[in-house]
């Protein structure tokens, strides 16, 4: 079970690269940008100013994918949602299934805008960014390898670098995102904010290395202070090193700007472990309450977080067995595949969690090596489970 102050086991446990950087020498120097402040201000003024215009869907997700404002997917999903008879709105729907995390729904929509007339190069974009999306990047990395030789530039060499990342390419992968970062051409701190978040996270969840990704976290957001995600993983890591009073006023911060449920139970979480039991339940059930709401509108967007929402402080294995479910259904991640088998684990689902572990054996090693502290016997197969020890929230 996930406890405060660790990643969860399936995700948290060191993932290895399987190449070395190229020698080519590549200087990480800072960019300079427009304040995030006024960055932030400005995208509100733009969302303001167009009302039901072209291109408002596409600042609504901005707003959302940095802010964790999740009323703005709600009005951007609704927009797109609500046009789809020319090439470009299906483009931007499939943008909005793709935010959504319905996959199928957006492919399915990027098939349509092709026969429409629309750009190829941006269905290709979109299509490439869905199948690294769905744990299918080994298929694409040859494609956008090609790409990047005949069109370099930030879109050619960030997508490879995505791709890079999930095939456990790590250095190539990270070499890739600071020359993406030098390609760029705008004052804007949205950008750099997410590729120094990208490689944060791909350092922590796949390499392992914590004080890299925290370094990383700290420099997307000193392009941009209010990132709900990047903020959100620096407090986990500050609550690893025991530094609670940090990480509560980092969390509050958050919880106050955005009801961001993941915020929330972390912050409930910390409560409870600093001898304030009655605010850390109420904080919970506040979590539980978030997410449950937002389930209900996007379940796929959420079912991953839920699912380790309730594997923790939420307190209901079959919940999380559920979600998981559905997550891994939608998108065959490592990171999708070993949340299942924590899932299947914790609600005591025996034969489904031996097949998930055979399914994983068959996929990936790094799969097998993150739930290497799940209930069987290392060397002796599945078939022979011990009796893990259920930690109690």
């Amino acid at each position: 079970m996930r406890q405060p102050g660790s990643r969860p086991l399936w995700l948290g446990l060191a993932f290895v690269a399987c190449r070395m950087a190229s020698a080519e020498n590549v200087v990480d120097a800072p960019h300079v940008t427009t304040s995030g402040v006024i960055a932030l201000a400005n995208l509100d003024d733009q969302i303001a100013q167009r009302h039901d215009e072209a291109g408002l869907a596409e600042l609504l997700l901005v707003r959302s994918r940095f802010l964790g404002d999740y009323e703005a997917l709600d009005r951007a999903i609704g927009i797109a949602e609500s046009r789809s008879s020319t090439a470009g709105e299906l483009l931007q729907r499939a943008r909005a299934r793709s935010a959504e995390h319905r996959f199928e729904d957006a492919l399915a929509d990027l098939a349509a805008a092709g026969k429409a007339g629309a750009d190829a190069e941006e269905i290709r974009a979109l299509r490439v960014s869905i199948l690294i999306a769905t744990g299918r990047a080994n298929e694409v990395v040859a494609e956008l390898e090609d790409g990047m030789v005949r069109h370099p530039g930030f879109p050619s060499r960030s997508a490879l670098a995505g791709a890079y990342a999930a095939v456990g390419r790590l250095a190539d992968a990270d070499r890739l995102y600071v020359l993406a970062l030098d390609d760029l051409d705008t004052t804007s701190p949205f950008p750099y904010a997410w590729i120094y978040f990208a490689r944060g996270l791909m350092w922590e969840e796949r390499g392992g290395d914590a004080a890299r990704s925290e370094e990383l976290y700290a420099r997307a957001l000193a392009y941009l202070p209010e990132f709900v995600a990047a903020n959100i993983h620096i407090a986990e890591l500050e609550i690893a090193r025991g530094e609670f009073a940090s990480s509560t006023s980092r969390l509050r911060r958050v919880v106050a700007s955005s009801g961001e449920p993941e915020a929330l139970a972390l912050l409930g979480k910390l409560h409870m472990r600093t001898g304030r039991p009655v605010r850390g339940r109420s904080e919970i059930s506040r979590a539980r309450q978030r997410y449950e709401s937002l389930l209900a509108r996007h379940p796929l967007a959420f079912a991953d977080h839920a699912a380790e929402f309730y594997l923790g402080p939420g307190a209901d294995a079959e919940r999380a067995w559920l979600l998981a479910q559905q997550n891994l259904a939608a998108r065959e991640t490592d990171r999708a595949l070993a949340l299942a088998i924590g899932a299947a684990w914790a609600a005591g689902r025996h034969r489904e969690l031996y097949a998930l572990v055979e399914r994983a054996r068959s996929k990936s090693r790094h799969v097998v090596e993150a739930c290497s502290g799940f209930p069987w016997k290392p060397g002796v197969g599945v078939s022979q489970p011990v009796s893990p020890t259920v930690q109690q929230q």
